[in-house]
């Protein structure tokens, strides 16, 4: 073969492994699919961790056994969960069970660590929210304070009682999400607590997401972030200043199917999916990069399927690692996802 025809073939050659060009048939490949194509040579082994930065992959499915547990929060290089059955269990970066805390706390089902070994914890069931060691060795003599949010209704004739979805720590403060059980008013409600000492601060009501709508929080700076199990959004507020940023829909004919859990990082955000079983629509975790003009929509960067195939709960980051739980039942467990390099 001459060099003339040996010319055209090197261009096609150089041609077929630009990156733009590599790059655009690698973006079609899951990232556990494409994990394949790694040994091909030094340009696409170069080129797939790229194209993988910042993606998941399933390292670890199921983790533990838990009762009607729908939250997990990052704890060490793990994690822990609040076990609606029997307190808070511990979790290592590998998945493996750590240890039991108080394991006599009754209908534990959110905690919000405050950094010096204590914790908030959410009781579900009487929606009272308290401040406890997490080395003491029970209940009774953990305790440093309690939160009733019910104390938070101004009108309390026609606000009896309420009912506790989430909290969140945002810097010195307490976010506590709520709504009414009996009233007139339809608004999910934020209460700004002093982290310190349980004082009521501000509250603001959310009239854009109605009070059976919302689930969970997520809080960076002053943004708050919640999933609207409802209305199909994450609705976006300025915990601050009280006010409504904005909502959050996927852009096109891609839409949340009714997101449940919110973690947010820098630019990224994380939303879980319980999923619609009407519509057959298992969960999903979507990993989004927000834009910097709020009135664009996120830009898709992963779709991880349930691993199991059922609904989500919770999540969280920790690290290089997402915690995910999987749904809302009487026996429930986790699900562990790690970088894909």
């Amino acid at each position: 073969m001459n060099s003339t025809q040996a010319l055209p073939r090197t261009r096609t050659h150089r041609a077929l492994l630009s990156d733009d060009v590599v790059s655009s048939v690698l973006s079609f490949l899951a990232p556990e699919a494409g994990r394949a194509v790694d040994p091909a040579c030094k340009m696409y082994h170069n080129l797939w961790r790229r194209r993988c930065a910042g993606l998941f992959r399933v390292l670890r499915s199921p983790v533990g056994v838990f009762y009607h547990s729908e939250q997990v929060t990052a704890y060490g290089d793990g994690a822990i969960v609040a076990n609606y059955g029997s307190g808070l269990k511990t979790y290592s970066a590998s998945g493996e069970h750590v240890s039991d805390l108080l394991v006599d706390i009754p209908t534990p089902t959110a905690v919000a660590l405050r950094g010096d070994g204590t914790a908030w914890v959410l009781l579900s069931d009487a929606d009272l929210i308290i401040c406890v060691r997490l080395d003491a060795p029970t209940y009774s003599s953990s305790v440093i304070m309690e939160i009733e949010p019910e104390r938070f209704y101004i009108d309390r004739a026609n606000g009896l009682g309420c009912r506790v979805l989430d909290i969140g720590l945002a810097g010195d403060k307490l976010l506590i999400l709520t709504y009414p059980r009996y009233s007139s008013e339809q608004a999910s409600i934020i209460h700004v607590v002093d982290n310190a000492t349980g004082a009521l601060l501000s509250q603001f009501h959310m009239y854009d997401l109605p009070k059976h709508g919302a689930s969970c929080l997520a809080v960076q700076d002053d943004m708050l972030y919640v999933t609207g199990l409802e209305t199909n959004a994450i609705h976006t507020y300025n915990w601050r200043q009280g006010s409504t940023e904005g909502i959050i829909r996927l852009g096109g004919d891609l839409t949340f199917s009714k997101p449940f859990g919110v973690a947010i990082s820098g630019k990224m955000l994380y939303v879980s999916e319980q999923g619609d079983v009407r519509e057959e629509v298992a969960g999903r975790i979507w990993i989004l990069r927000l834009p910097d003009d709020v009135s664009s929509d996120p830009t898709v960067v992963q779709v991880i399927p349930s691993p199991d195939g059922e609904e989500l709960g919770g999540l969280c980051l920790n690290g290089g690692q997402l915690w995910c739980m999987g749904p809302d039942a009487q026996m429930t467990h986790m699900h562990l996802f790690g970088p894909c390099y």
